[in-house]
C-alpha cells in the first residue's frame, strides 16, 4: 500500500461551506492520543510508504509532533499534514519539521476576504498566511489544496500568481479538488464550469512556473476538457488504477482508451447530473500524454538522475554526466518537449542525494528540469556539486528567470560554468508560439545577455530544428553573432518520443538540409561555432557536410543508446559507424531510411 490517511480528529477551527467532514464534538474514544497511536501502528503494520494526517483540523492537538514522530518510526518514508496552517507558528513549525514532517498540505482556497468568506473565520486569511510562512521558515515541503466551487470560479485563475507573488517559488505546488457533494448543495459546480476555471489556473500556473495538479480521486476525467493534451500535467493516470465504489464508467467510457486508468466519474456526480456527455478519447498521443508508466513515485524516481556524456572539444576527452532533474514542471510549454512536465518535484532530499552521488562518482553533473531556474534551491544544488564534485556545474534552461541578474550572479558564484539556453526562433511570434508560452522570448534573450557577460562561463543556445522552424536557423546564426558572439550554437533535430510529440513536427531531413547548409556557410563566415551534431539529438553524421562534423569523435558504448537507434543496411562499412547513433527508430518508422549514405573516409 502506497499512501494511508490517518484522522486525528473531525473538529475544525474553520468551518468551510463546501466541507462534508467536519463535526460539532468527536467522540473522545476515537481521538484520544492512543486511538490515534493505534490507527498509526495500524497502517505500519500494512507498510505503507506515505502517511496522510487530516482531519478536522490536525493543528488544534498539541501532540501533533509525537504523532508525525511516531509515523516515522513506524517505517513511513513521507508524512503528509492536511491542514488550514492557521494553528502554526514558528515554534510548532520547527517542531513538526523535527519530528519528520515531509509535506504540508495547507489549505487556501481563495485570496483575502474570499477566503474568510468560504471558511467563516474572519481573520483566518492572514493567519493561514502566517502558517504557511512558518512552515516554509522550518523547511517544510509546502503545497497548497484549493477546490473549485462556486465561490471560486472566478477566482482560481488568479491563484498561482497570487501564491507565487506572496510567498516567492518555494511553494511545492497547487494540487487542486472539485467537490461533489456539500452541505450547500449551491456551491456545487458542473465539470465543464471547473474545466474553465482549471484551464485558466493552468495558464496562470505556468506563467509563474507553479506545479498544478487535480487530486488524485477527483473529477473531472480529462475527457471533458475541450482539448485534454494541452492540460495533461494536472494528471498522473497509471494503468491498472484499483475501481472505486464511489465511481462509474457511464457505456461511452468503453470505447476510451483511458478506460484503465481513469476512474471514470463519481456515482454523487451522475446522480446529480444524469445526461453527462462524455467524449471517449481515442488518440493515442493523447493516451500516451495522460498516462505514467508507473506509479508516481517510482517515475520520479527513474526519471530524477539520468546517465549521460559529453566529449570535450578541446582535449577529446569524453567525460560521463548525470542529468539530475531538480524539478519536472516548467514556465514554457513546448509541443516537442520529451520530459514528464506532469510529475511532481523530487523531495529535497532525493536532489541532494542524487547530486552528491554523480559528483563524487567524478561525474559532472547538470543541473535540468523541466525548467529547473523554479526551484528555489538551485543556488544550493549548484554549491553542493561544486563542493563535491571536480567539474564545474553545467545547468540546462530556457534563461527566463536569469534576465534577473541577481540570480544568474548567484548561480555562477556557485559554480555553474556551462549553461544551455533553449532559444528557437528570432521573432516573438515564432517562439512564444512554439514554446506556448507569450512573453517568455523576451526573457530569454535578457537572460542570455546575463549569461553572455560571464566570460567564464561556456554558454551554449540550443536551437530544435524542426518543421516550423527551418527558416529561421540561418537568421539564428546572425543573431548569436551579433549578440552573443562568444555562444556555441547547438543544433538539435526533433524526434517524434513515443509519448508526445507531434509527428508533424518532425521534419524529412532532405527538407531542412538545404536551411542547414546555409546557416553552417553563414556560421563559418561570421565565425559562429556550431556543434551538435554528434549527440543522441543530432543528425546522422552522414548527412552532415564533413568540414561541420566534430573533429573529435568519441566513439559511442555498445548499448549507450538503449536501443532508441538503428543502424540500417545503408550504415554498412560506414567509417563513422562507431561514432554515430545512427537513425532514430521513431525517425526510420516515420520518413524510412532510404537518405542515409555510408562515409568512405571520415573526413
Amino acid at each position: 500500500m502506497r499512501s494511508q490517511l490517518i484522522t486525528t480528529h473531525r473538529t475544525c477551527n474553520q468551518n468551510c461551506t463546501y466541507c462534508n467532514v467536519r463535526v460539532v464534538a468527536d467522540v473522545r474514544a476515537d481521538i484520544h492520543t492512543g486511538a490515534v497511536l493505534a490507527r498509526l501502528r495500524d497502517a505500519s503494520a500494512q507498510k505503507v510508504r506515505e502517511v496522510v494526517l487530516s482531519g478536522g483540523e490536525p493543528g488544534m492537538r498539541s501532540d501533533l509532533p509525537g504523532l508525525v514522530a511516531e509515523a516515522r518510526r513506524g517505517g513511513a518514508a513521507e508524512v503528509t499534514l492536511e491542514t488550514n496552517a492557521t494553528l502554526l507558528d514558528a515554534d510548532r513549525a520547527r517542531a513538526l519539521h523535527a519530528a519528520g514532517l515531509t509535506l504540508a498540505r495547507v489549505n487556501l482556497t481563495a485570496w483575502g476576504d474570499a477566503l474568510d468568506a468560504i471558511t467563516r473565520d474572519p481573520g483566518g486569511f492572514a493567519r493561514t498566511l502566517d502558517g504557511l510562512r512558518a512552515l516554509l521558515a522550518a523547511g517544510v515541503a509546502v503545497e497548497v489544496s484549493a477546490v473549485v466551487i462556486r465561490a471560486t470560479l472566478g477566482s482560481l485563475g488568479a491563484l498561482p500568481e497570487q501564491l507565487v507573488e506572496a510567498l516567492g517559488p518555494s511553494l511545492r505546488g497547487l494540487r487542486v479538488r472539485v467537490p461533489t457533494e456539500s452541505p450547500d448543495p449551491s456551491q456545487l459546480v458542473t465539470y465543464e464550469e471547473a474545466c474553465a476555471a482549471l484551464s485558466a489556473a493552468h495558464a496562470s500556473a505556468r506563467r509563474v512556473g507553479l506545479s498544478l495538479k487535480l487530486a488524485p480521486d477527483s473529477g473531472p476525467p480529462p475527457c471533458f476538457f475541450p482539448q485534454p493534451a494541452a492540460v495533461s500535467s494536472l494528471y498522473a493516470l497509471t494503468p491498472g488504477a484499483a475501481p472505486r465504489s464511489d465511481h462509474a464508467h457511464p457505456p461511452p467510457c468503453a470505447s476510451c482508451s483511458l478506460r484503465d486508468r481513469c476512474l471514470g466519474v463519481p456515482t454523487a456526480y451522475l446522480a446529480r447530473h444524469p445526461d453527462t456527455a462524455l467524449r471517449p478519447i481515442t488518440e493515442d498521443r493523447v493516451r500516451r500524454r495522460l498516462s505514467l508508466i508507473d506509479t508516481v513515485e517510482d517515475q520520479v524516481r527513474r526519471e530524477l538522475a539520468q546517465p549521460s556524456r559529453y566529449t570535450d572539444q578541446v582535449t577529446g576527452e569524453v567525460v560521463d554526466e548525470t542529468l539530475v532533474r531538480v524539478n519536472f514542471h516548467c514556465n514554457q510549454s513546448c509541443a516537442f518537449c520529451f520530459v514528464s512536465t506532469h510529475l511532481p518535484p523530487a523531495t529535497d532530499a532525493a536532489v541532494r542525494d542524487a547530486i552528491v552521488t554523480a559528483a563524487r562518482a567524478g561525474h559532472r553533473v547538470s543541473l535540468t528540469g523541466g525548467e529547473p531556474t523554479l526551484n528555489p534551491r538551485l543556488v544550493e544544488y549548484v554549491a553542493l556539486a561544486r563542493e563535491h564534485g571536480p567539474h564545474v556545474v553545467a545547468l540546462q534552461t530556457n534563461a527566463v528567470r536569469l534576465a534577473d541578474p541577481a540570480l544568474t550572479d548567484a548561480l555562477v558564484a556557485a559554480g555553474v560554468g556551462w549553461v544551455m539556453v533553449s532559444l528557437h526562433a528570432v521573432t516573438a511570434e515564432l517562439s512564444d508560439a512554439l514554446t506556448e508560452s507569450p512573453g517568455t522570448f523576451a526573457r530569454t534573450l535578457l537572460g542570455l545577455d546575463q549569461l553572455h557577460r560571464h566570460a567564464g562561463v561556456t554558454l551554449v543556445i540550443n536551437f530544435v530544428l524542426m518543421a516550423r522552424n527551418r527558416d529561421a536557423l540561418l537568421p539564428m546564426v546572425r543573431l548569436v553573432a551579433a549578440r552573443w558572439p562568444r555562444a556555441i550554437l547547438n543544433v538539435s533535430f526533433v524526434f517524434a518520443s513515443s509519448d508526445v510529440v507531434p509527428t508533424a513536427l518532425v521534419p524529412r531531413y532532405a527538407d531542412v538540409l538545404p536551411q542547414l547548409f546555409a546557416a553552417l556557410a553563414e556560421a563559418s563566415a561570421l565565425g559562429v561555432d556550431v556543434r551538435g551534431f554528434d549527440s543522441m539529438c543530432g543528425i546522422p553524421l552522414c548527412l552532415v557536410p564533413a568540414e561541420a562534423r566534430p573533429a573529435l569523435l568519441g566513439e559511442i558504448p555498445a548499448d549507450y543508446d538503449q536501443g532508441e537507434f538503428v543502424h540500417p543496411a545503408a550504415c554498412d562499412g560506414c567509417a563513422l559507424a562507431q561514432r554515430c547513433y545512427g537513425l532514430r527508430r521513431s525517425y526510420r518508422d516515420l520518413h524510412g531510411d532510404r537518405e542515409l549514405r555510408a562515409v568512405s573516409r571520415p573526413d
